[in-house]
């Protein structure tokens, strides 16, 4: 027996009361006079013997009326089916059903889906639920934050939250489920605690820290942090008992499961009709080696390119690089995907990309006819079978560097003809912030420079000074050439059709005749084009945040034929998409990537202009949408902040309500470590269990799927009946009692009176 308010037992001791009233308040005997002592001795014999038969059950009686009420405060319950002899008094029930929905439980073995048979499962419980009990049901999958899981009461209200459960695109979560599970059944009175969980038992949800395996390629960021809470707190008292239930046979899942962990594009610079390439990363979760694995890459759903893997030997991952032709331009939703396979979920990957539709390109220079050549160059139109990207272009006067600061936004990317004269202090310092803050700028050293004044201006730049200049004008006889580009830089990337394949090679570039050039002390970074007597052609230069292309000509005629030369339109058109795409790759062309664990904050492009207080909305892959309110950072960053995301995919961020006006989009991939299907040993499941319950053996049992004595093992392992109702009716019988037998005393007293 046990009781549910032991405390009450104390009300135990007012059952001497009746004792003690019965021992100092006696009735005094009357006296009464008679005629006749012989009577008088006859009616005391006989009255005394019945006063005393009525005070002794009256003391009796009493004092039972005082131990059942007492006792039926103290909540008195019997364990498993001996309780049904004494009544028929239900002890009441809570029970918490935790349902792994994970991804990793959409597969299925010979009895069928895992998320089915853990439904099955828990609709078998729930039937034993009766009137007075009452259980959550709770997604682990699924789980909201700042929700209140409050319990139901029908058994109709459970079953339909037991139906209700889904797939979701997110890891199960079962520290915070076992929490919450916690705070449901602390808030319970009931005699009967339980927690239930069914799931595929995967390991990485029973990790007691935040450490998971490093997945090649993985981009997410956010594997493992699904264990946050690294501790291992008391959240169940003795007397809640934990059931656990593993669905699915290991020996028996079907086929084969290859899964995508990562997805981004390795091509920095976006045009319209170029190839953009993608790095993925595929790994093979299964236990056999997988040949002619297929991924496929999609731009908007279309099917844009296809590519076959050979093989992937057993629990090993391997890079994979695909590319397809970009059509038009604008926001592009990005999907690689694999072929059907026994875990559907991780076949998925997910990104975004924006091909800017034009650039606006500043070119800054002290005499305007010197920007001639690069200005035609920009002003270009290409069809898109040519490729390439429109350019907006916009001479200014080499003094106006200095409103950068203010005009800066206004320009993707700026080119800048450095020389004769110097640049005033200011000028310097609006050309500096504008690279430092994180843009991209090419960089020409003019004609007729000052190599003293002009090393002022780059060193104050964090430029490399000038060494010399090497060279004779219109020299026809000795001039410099093209000797090596750097082809697998990301500069040159998609430009040329075909290259040779060793490194530096120039099949099919017609390098320009370079009578003069400048050659520079280090440039401290990559050299993009060498010319044959070692100087760099072209050399790009980190500054801060940004990025700086530095030619070693100007774009002229004065020191080569370079303007009259083929690779002049694109090499120059590269150079203003290049430059444009250092400030383009943090705020625009490459999507910002997220997992469906964790809160987010998405940044809105700043060209947008969105306000503090505004409103946008945010498109999820199904359809669905939802209302969010913009927020400015001290930065002066527009943003927004989302909660999470229910499923992954490509998100769209719109300006108007009907869904017209695409401002940003972004991706949301399921964490890598899902897919990792590896099994908690029934040791390590019961240490991370037992870890979080309170008492020297916690009530730990395992529940065998497909059991058909479910049922009755639960009944067995319960108190099964209360008997606080018995001991009240006793209480109110013997009160009845109490009350006749008082007054009939008190009758016969008044009759002898």
């Amino acid at each position: 027996m046990n009781f549910l308010n032991p405390l009450f037992l104390f009300g135990l001791a007012a059952s001497a009361l009746p004792v003690l009233f019965h021992l100092f308040a006696r009735r005094k005997s009357r006296r009464v006079e008679f005629s006749s002592l012989r009577f008088l001795q006859k009616l005391e014999k006989t009255a005394m013997r019945a006063v005393k038969v009525r005070q002794i059950l009256l003391l009796i009686v009493r004092t039972l009326l005082i131990i059942c009420t007492v006792l039926a405060f103290a909540r008195p319950a019997l364990k498993g089916y001996l309780g049904s002899f004494f009544g028929s008094s239900h002890a009441n029930t809570s029970m918490v059903l935790l349902i792994d929905n994970s991804a990793s439980m959409s597969r299925s073995d010979e009895r069928g889906e895992l998320l089915k048979q853990a439904k099955e499962a828990a609709r078998q419980v729930a039937s034993l639920l009766e009137d007075g009990d009452e259980a959550t049901v709770i997604s682990l999958a699924s789980l909201s934050r700042g929700v209140q899981y409050n319990p139901m009461h029908t058994k109709r209200d459970v079953l339909a939250a037991i139906n209700d459960v889904r797939i979701a695109d997110r890891p199960a979560d079962l520290s915070d489920g076992l929490r919450v599970a916690s705070s449901v059944v602390a808030r319970s009175m009931n005699v009967n605690k339980e927690v239930y969980l069914f799931s595929d038992d995967q390991a990485r949800n029973f990790r007691e820290d935040a450490a998971v395996g490093n997945i090649p390629g993985s981009n997410d960021g956010k594997a493992g942090e699904i264990g946050r809470d690294t501790s291992s707190a008391k959240l169940f008292d003795a007397g809640t008992k934990l059931f656990t239930m593993t669905v699915g046979n290991a020996d028996h899942l079907n086929g084969r499961n290859l899964s995508l962990d990562s997805l981004h594009p390795v091509t920095t610079i976006f045009e319209p009709g170029r190839p953009i390439q993608f790095e993925a990363w595929v790994r093979n979760t299964s236990s056999e080696t997988a040949q002619n694995a297929v991924i496929s890459l999609f731009y908007n759903d279309e099917r844009v390119a296809q590519k076959t893997v050979a093989t992937i030997a057993a629990g090993e991952s391997q890079r994979v690089s695909i590319d397809g032709p970009i059509r038009g331009a604008g926001l592009i939703s990005v999907r690689a995907e694999l072929e059907q396979d026994a875990l559907p979920f991780d076949n998925f990957r997910y990104s975004v990309i924006t091909v800017p539709v034009s650039r606006r390109i500043g070119i800054f220079v002290q005499d305007a006819s010197s920007a001639a050549f690069v200005n035609l160059a920009l002003s270009q139109t290409l069809s898109l079978t040519q490729g390439g990207m429109p350019f907006t272009s916009e001479v200014k006067r080499l003094e106006d560097l200095r409103s950068l600061p203010s005009i800066g936004a206004h320009y993707d990317a700026i080119l800048v003809g450095l020389g004769p004269q110097s640049l005033t202090e200011v000028d310097r310092t609006g050309l500096r912030e504008y690279i430092a803050s994180g843009h991209g700028a090419a960089l020409f050293l003019m004609p007729g420079l000052d190599l003293p004044t002009v090393n002022k201006d780059m060193a104050a730049l964090g430029l490399p000074p000038i060494v010399r200049k090497e060279g004779t004008p219109n020299d026809v006889t000795h001039y410099l050439s093209f000797a090596q580009l750097d082809f697998a830089h990301p500069f040159f990337a998609g430009m040329f059709e075909s290259v040779s394949t060793q490194t530096g090679g120039m099949r099919g570039v017609e390098s320009p005749k370079i009578f003069e050039a400048y050659d520079f002390q280090t440039t401290g970074g990559p050299t993009l084009v060498k010319l044959s007597n070692g100087f760099p052609f072209l050399s790009e230069i980190r500054l801060g945040k940004g990025d700086v292309l530095l030619f070693a000509v100007p774009p002229t005629l004065q020191f080569s034929d370079f303007p009259r030369k083929s690779i002049f339109l694109p090499l120059i058109r590269r150079a203003a998409a290049y430059a444009s795409a250092i400030h383009g790759q943090r705020e625009e062309t490459t999507g910002q990537q997220f997992v469906t664990t964790e809160p987010f904050t998405v940044e809105l492009p700043s060209l947008m202009g969105e306000q503090a207080g505004a409103t946008v909305l945010v498109k999820a892959p199904d359809g669905s949408s939802q209302r969010a309110h913009v927020t400015v950072s001290v930065e002066g960053k527009a943003r927004v902040q989302l909660e999470g995301a229910g499923m992954a995919g490509n998100y769209t961020v719109y300006r108007d309500a009907e869904a017209r006006e695409p401002i940003a989009a972004f991706a949301v991939n399921i964490q890598s470590d899902e897919s990792d299907l590896r099994t908690a040993s029934p040791a390590d499941m019961t240490n991370f269990l037992a870890a979080r319950m309170n008492g020297k053996k916690p009530v730990i049992m395992r529940i065998k799927a497909g059991d058909p004595n479910i049922a009755k093992a639960i009944e067995q392992s319960r108190y099964g009946v209360e008997l606080w109702q018995a001991f009240l009716w006793a209480a109110l019988v013997l009160a009845l009692v109490e009350l006749v037998i008082a007054r009939e005393g008190r009758a016969n007293t008044a009759v002898q009176s």
